[in-house]
């Protein structure tokens, strides 16, 4: 846990830029809400192929994919009501490479619409955010007296040692 902690204070801290963060944790969001299948090892490539932090990324895949455990159930049961479209159907069913991606299934097409719909609004905010953090927290939070009481502690030297 504490390591976890540490990377994420590394990356936030770190000179990358907050589109490679944003975008990451946008992605990790995306492939997380997904069942594991072709779809997601498609967001794994585009993430190999973008600059992207790596790291962000996976912190972030497995939180959703946790996540995903407490919410597939009602996301199912809200595609199915608004999936009843006949058109919808049997183009789902009748287009191999739809099937291909799993589309025709329930879960894998609400995850998908609902991950296409927040990936930009995510990455924009995951953006702003870190921008935010860096311009106003992170000055003024090594000012306090328990940020110094904490750099002599182990979760600091292994802040420190993962730099």
């Amino acid at each position: 846990m504490l390591t976890m902690l540490a990377k994420i204070l590394k990356v936030l801290n770190s000179q990358a830029s907050p589109w490679q963060i944003g975008w990451a944790i946008a992605l990790g969001l995306f492939a997380g809400i997904l069942p594991l299948g072709l779809l997601t090892l498609l967001i794994v490539l585009i993430v190999c192929l973008l600059t992207v932090n790596l790291s962000t990324f996976i912190v972030v895949w497995g939180l959703t994919e946790g996540l995903m455990l407490l919410f597939a159930t009602p996301l199912e049961n809200l595609t199915w009501q608004y999936a009843q479209n006949d058109t919808l159907l049997q183009l789902l069913a009748n287009t191999e490479t739809l099937q291909l991606l799993h589309l025709h299934h329930t879960l894998t097409l609400g995850a998908f619409v609902l991950g296409a719909v927040l990936v930009v609004p995510v990455a924009w905010l995951s953006k702003v955010l870190v921008m935010q953090y860096r311009s106003r927290v992170m000055s003024s939070v090594q000012k306090w007296k328990l940020t110094q009481m904490l750099k002599a502690s182990k979760l600091f030297a292994l802040y420190e040692k993962l730099n």
